[in-house]
């Protein structure tokens, strides 16, 4: 809802502040008085384009201000959260939009600056402004289709959720489905190469730790002589290899003979004695263990070079997987767990093939119901716009519904067609019009008249005000070329909307100004020797000088005019 409207140094305007409230806001005034320049600037704050013809004469820049409520509802909340706009603890946010003579046009939301296209998507969710402008969503024919759904009732938005909830699901799917047949032939040939890979390190049949071992083995081969030769002069260091050359052993003997004549008087070295008989126990076994290596030392040519064979097999796939044996074993391990998710992956292509196929025949059968829902609702609505429309002083004006649908070999079955789908489904929706008899029906857009628009959307807001998102209506122009019953008609029905919705509305009707619930009056006057337009909000007497005014009588004057705006004001 549009709380307030600050406008400084803007076309005529040099400073004016609207506070507009809920129900019905109407602004009057004679005409040339400046009444477009507010709509004009209300259009500035949602998304319309600056240009310098705005600028007041003699200033350098002008201003527009305008503090918005969002309810808790809104889906508008979303976009505001997606650019980082947050709003403040009472849910406002206060636009502003400068133009420069500079050239630079400056935009911000809350202090956030935004550009103008996020200004014409977030205006879309704050006010619809039917007359002489573009910024009317009933002259989208995109927008026609949510008029419908909104008019068909729970059941065929619940019916919509679905279709969305379907589109999205196949989306994905078509998406995941795209992006395996991308990486098609980066899969095939990687699934080739790790195969391999995994093929070559299985035939070389290898054995956790085995190329530890076999170094070890290799060296002992290739210092078999050397060693045999090292353990034979051990073992006849200690054992002695005959009388002519003892021993450690011969020489502990010996030393034993010495001691024995000692002993047999003097036993202070029988710890020596007991020292040297260990010593002596220790070096027979020492020698025994070395003569049993040295004769199980294996020379063998042809195992040594098997072992260097099985090294260089090794040693090639070491150069490709891994440092060890160990290393190589665990990486063919991670392969052949990727060569089975690969594997597995072909499948999944078909799973998820299969699972579009289900998809889009539910969404085929979900989007026909959904069209025929929106028929049914069509037909209702054409009906109940026909009457407003008749209440409206276009008694023989036409309104039509009109469906199309796309062939598309890439869509979804429906019956036996295959036909383009959107999130919202299959159909095209258009409202169209012929305002008299024997124009043919044409689209909203195509309407020449801004009054004959603005009547076609009261007539839908009548109907649809209490589904309706958009928050505030503006409506100009809506009483161009009527009067009497009919504008007593067009008063009660924007009265009546506006119990659900905020409708500000530019008038030169009193009947329908009489309705409001706030009024300004926008006037014009020459100050200084330079025009501008002022802004009044009316209360009380001024209110019924207003419309006696726009009765046709003076101001301020007593008389006919006086009483009849007093009537319609129900003023006693």
């Amino acid at each position: 809802m549009l709380l307030e409207l600050h406008i400084k140094d803007y076309a005529l305007v040099e400073e004016a502040v609207l506070e507009f409230g809920p129900g019905l806001n109407v602004l009057t005034g004679e005409t040339g008085t400046g009444k477009s320049i507010i709509i004009d600037a209300v259009m500035l704050l949602l998304g319309g384009r600056g240009s310098l013809d705005q600028i007041r004469t003699g200033c350098q820049e002008s201003i527009v201000h305008g503090v918005f409520t969002v309810p808790q509802e809104s889906p508008l909340r979303e976009n505001l959260t997606n650019l980082g706009i947050r709003l403040s603890e009472e849910n406002t946010m206060i636009i502003t939009c400068s133009v420069s003579r500079t050239g630079r046009s400056r935009r911000n939301i809350n202090g956030c600056p935004v550009t103008q296209s996020m200004l014409m998507d977030i205006g879309e969710y704050l006010v619809d402004i039917h007359g002489q402008h573009e910024h009317q969503t009933l002259l989208k024919s995109g927008k026609h289709i949510e008029y419908l759904d909104n008019f068909s009732g729970e059941d065929g938005l619940a019916v919509k959720k679905q279709v969305k909830s379907y589109f999205r699901h196949l989306t994905e799917l078509e998406e995941a489905l795209k992006e395996f047949h991308l990486n098609e032939r980066e899969r095939t040939q990687r699934l080739d190469l790790i195969k391999f890979q995994s093929q070559e390190i299985a035939a070389a049949n290898l054995i956790p730790g085995e190329d530890t071992s076999l170094i070890k083995e290799h060296n002992i081969q290739a210092a078999a002589d050397e060693f045999y030769g090292r353990a034979s002069l051990g073992y006849f260091l200690i054992h002695g290899e005959d009388r002519d050359t003892p021993g450690a052993i011969d020489k502990l003997d010996a030393a034993l003979c010495e001691l024995e004549p000692i002993l047999e008087i003097d036993d202070s070295l029988t710890g020596v004695k007991d020292l040297l008989l260990t010593a002596l126990a220790a070096c027979e076994e020492a020698s025994r263990e070395i003569r049993l290596y040295r004769d199980g030392i294996d020379r063998d040519p042809r195992r040594l070079a098997e072992i260097e064979s099985r090294l260089a097999v090794i040693q090639r796939l070491k150069e490709k997987y891994g440092g060890t044996v160990d290393e190589i074993l665990g990486y063919r391990q991670v392969i052949d767990e990727e060569i089975e998710s690969l594997e597995s992956s072909f499948g999944e292509a078909t799973s998820i093939s299969k699972q579009i196929t289900a998809i889009r025949l539910k969404l085929g059968k979900t989007a026909e119901k959904l069209r025929n829902i929106r028929m049914k609702a069509s037909e209702k609505l054409k009906q109940l716009i026909t009457c407003e429309l008749q209440e409206l002083a276009m008694e023989e004006s036409v309104f039509d519904v009109d469906f199309k649908e796309v062939e598309d070999p890439k869509g979804v079955p429906v019956g036996e067609k295959l036909l383009a789908i959107r999130p919202d489904g299959i159909d095209i929706v258009e409202f169209l019009l012929s305002a008299n008899p024997g124009e043919p029906l044409k689209p909203l857009a195509r309407i020449a008249s801004g009054g004959e628009i603005s009547r076609v959307m009261l007539a839908l807001k009548s109907i649809l005000a209490s589904a309706d998102e958009v928050e505030t209506l503006i409506f100009d122009e809506i009483d161009a070329g009527i009067g009497g019953k009919t504008a007593t008609v067009i008063g009660n029905k924007l009265a009546t909307i506006g119990k659900m919705r905020q409708v500000i509305c530019v008038t030169h009707l009193p009947q329908i100004a009489c309705m409001g619930d706030t009024h300004y009056s926008i006037g014009k006057e020459i100050k200084s020797g330079r025009t501008r337009t002022f802004v009044n909000k009316l209360q009380g007497s001024e209110r019924v000088e207003e419309i006696a005014r726009m009765l046709g009588g003076h101001p301020g004057l007593s008389g006919t005019s006086i009483r009849h705006a007093k009537e319609l004001l129900k003023i006693g």
